[in-house]
């Protein structure tokens, strides 16, 4: 089975897939161009040579005289998105064993705004309906944010907590031992920094719901 976790956002959608029989982790960031500090875009292109990283940057999804209105505009970006994810998903799962896929649902909570939040459930629902007629999952979930926090230690915890979970492999995962992404993020944040690079943070999210639905589903089989 090919497990697949998503952190949807509309700029940088960070996913990682598991497949129970290899036992490996892979990293794929689908990120707008120019996102994050220039420090942070020497990082991305660091870990885009990594063996299990992908990091594809997106293509320019500007204003185009071609559309007539922005909302038309905007449903072209999320389906152009949607095929392409899919295809870097496709591209990486390879063996044909099936696909169980999780969503790291909405933080309502957060400050990105009620359009900018129906805006990303929009891209989010067309991406699980191609999702639905090309991979045909044995199930999509939706898993809240807290539940993921949870796994990871604790649910009110920040992105930099998260972060020194999967930093110091606080699930006792042995599989992600073996990652060169994993070994990459050894260090990589200092001490006194509440920052995570972009994309890490998201790529970091995804790993802990991977880890999470791929457990959960091998403990009830």
């Amino acid at each position: 089975m090919n497990f697949v976790a998503i952190d949807f956002s509309l700029n940088s959608p960070g996913i990682c897939t598991y497949n129970d029989e290899t036992k490996r982790f892979h990293f794929i960031s689908y990120i707008k161009e120019g996102s994050g500090t220039k420090k942070e875009q020497k990082l991305q292109e660091e870990i885009g040579l990594l063996d299990d990283v992908t990091l594809v940057k997106q293509p320019d999804f500007s204003v185009s005289k071609e559309y007539s209105s922005k909302e038309l505009l905007k449903i072209m970006r999320y389906d152009i998105m949607s095929n392409q994810i899919i295809s870097l998903i496709l591209n990486e799962c390879t063996d044909g064993s099936g696909f169980t896929i999780a969503f790291e649902g909405s933080s309502y909570g957060s400050k990105m705004g009620t359009n900018n939040l129906i805006d990303m459930a929009a891209g989010a629902a067309i991406l699980k309906m191609k999702m639905l007629a090309i991979l045909k999952p044995t199930d999509i979930l939706t898993i809240a944010p807290t539940t993921i926090k949870k796994f990871a230690g604790k649910g009110n915890w920040n992105k930099r907590k998260v972060w020194d979970s999967f930093e110091q492999n606080m699930n006792g995962n042995e599989s992600i031992e073996t990652s060169d992404f994993f070994k990459f993020c050894k260090g990589l944040v200092e001490p006194e920094s509440n920052k995570v690079p972009t994309p890490f943070d998201d790529l970091v999210d995804a790993f802990f719901l991977c880890d999470l639905i791929s457990k959960e589903i091998t403990e009830k089989s």
